[in-house]
């Protein structure tokens, strides 16, 4: 592992661990999946020496971005933790109560993770963890697998740094995010199949080509950086967990990684988490895991794709069985929401919060409204929704209304239109 300054930072990882079978590796191996099952590793930490670490480091010394809790993060080398991400996390916790008042919940808070650094979306959480791993193993290059978001977190960050990016899309490609991706400097190559499938091709060319790939042969430490929202969540409401979590699902990384750390800070005695439900929105037309968790079945079925959240059209999750779990031992449910529904909740939001999001904050919104109807989420319950991306890099999917042009530039014509706005609103040129 190379570390030009030789300094190690506060991590308390240990080691790779394989949940499914117990499997253990090292925590410089590069392996990334369990050789024995298959499954997919995760990283260990010693919480021992965590907890008296975090007390004897005041907050006021510690850094506002990813890095506050770092050692509860897998990055070992202090010169890769102080290059990367550091304007990521400590995104705004919102009382949301105009919007809360529109779904029925009196204690509502929006996590607007679409105002995220630098690329506007929770991404640059995991993303930033993926590129401090690469400068760890001494990598020139790096690449990803996107449906939107971690394209362009991983050109931004990617950039900042110095690493060669080279980022993949599958054939829905969001083109303002692909755009974004080249202008950032990475190298954009859209293939000609789903997200899945594309996934399934990025695995066979990381290990041909060598090059690290941040969503996969990263993805043990890319996924950690998931865990910083709920740590700020916890701190912001004053160390004290929410009754819910309302995410957006695709791969499932979110999700699952929030409940670990609300796992990490109990055990901790940072805050009593074991209240807080945690529940998903997928869009109907790619919900595998929402299916399951509602029929209460054993295994995710894989969905081909069909929806306009592109950013959550993955129909084989990797990290599912890990959604399954957290959903489940914390009592939460799910929703899935169709496209017509997920467009009206991201009106909604806009209107009420003053949040421009893009179809998977929709979604969140759209299924939290449907779990309050349902009776799963209580008006005095306090709930957070997670917004994970920002609005501006998918104006073409904005439920936006027409308005009118070409109007004579005069006070009186221009009252003419005030007037009709005041009725109801002008649908077309005056």
């Amino acid at each position: 592992m190379s570390d030009t300054a030789g300094l190690r930072s506060s991590s308390c990882a240990t080691e790779l661990v394989c949940p499914a079978c117990d499997s253990r590796a090292e925590l410089t191996d590069t392996a990334f999946r369990c050789p024995r099952c298959d499954a997919g590793f995760d990283i260990e930490y010693d919480y021992e020496l965590a907890k008296s670490r975090i007390e004897a480091r005041p907050l006021s010394d510690r850094p506002r971005n990813v890095w506050r809790f770092e050692e509860l993060l897998p990055i070992v080398s202090r010169s890769a933790a102080d290059r990367v991400a550091r304007f990521a996390g400590q995104t705004p916790l919102i009382r949301a109560e105009r919007l809360g008042a529109e779904l029925g919940l009196r204690n509502l808070y929006v996590k607007d993770d679409s105002t995220n650094r630098p690329s506007l979306s929770y991404k640059d959480r995991v993303v930033g963890m993926a590129v401090a791993r690469a400068l760890e193993l001494g990598a020139a290059e790096i690449g990803c697998v996107s449906t939107g978001n971690v394209g362009t977190a991983t050109a931004s960050l990617a950039a900042a740094v110095g690493l060669k990016p080279y980022v993949f899309y599958p054939a829905n490609l969001e083109r303002a995010k692909a755009r974004g991706c080249r202008a950032l400097g990475a190298q954009v190559c859209q293939v000609d199949g789903n997200y899945d499938e594309a996934n399934r091709a990025c695995r066979e060319l990381t290990e041909a080509t060598g090059i690290p790939f941040a969503n996969i042969s990263l993805r043990p430490f890319y996924a950690e950086g998931a865990k910083t929202l709920a740590y700020e969540v916890v701190e912001d409401l004053g160390w004290n967990s929410p009754d819910h979590i309302v995410m957006p699902a695709a791969g499932g990384t979110l999700s699952s990684r929030v409940h670990k750390a609300l796992l990490e800070f109990e055990a901790l005695g940072l805050a009593e988490t074991s209240g807080t439900k945690l529940h998903i929105g997928q869009p109907t037309g790619c919900s595998p895991i929402v299916k399951t968790i509602v029929e209460g079945g054993a295994e995710i079925v894989p969905q081909v794709p069909e929806t306009l959240a592109q950013s959550l059209a993955i129909g084989s999750p990797g990290d599912g069985p890990l959604v399954l779990e957290a959903v489940r031992s914390r009592g939460g449910s799910a929703a899935d929401v169709p496209d017509g529904e997920i467009l009206e909740a991201m009106e909604l939001l806009a209107s009420t919060e003053g949040v421009l999001t893009e179809p998977a904050g929709g979604t969140t919104v759209a299924a939290t409204m449907k779990l309050a109807q349902r009776g799963l989420i209580r008006p005095d319950d306090v709930t957070v929704i997670v917004v994970s991306g920002n609005g501006l890099k998918t104006l073409n999917e904005q439920p936006v209304k027409p308005w009118p042009e070409g109007v004579p530039c005069n006070a009186a014509t221009m009252e003419e239109v005030v007037v009709e706005f005041r009725e109801g609103g002008v649908t077309s040129s005056v």
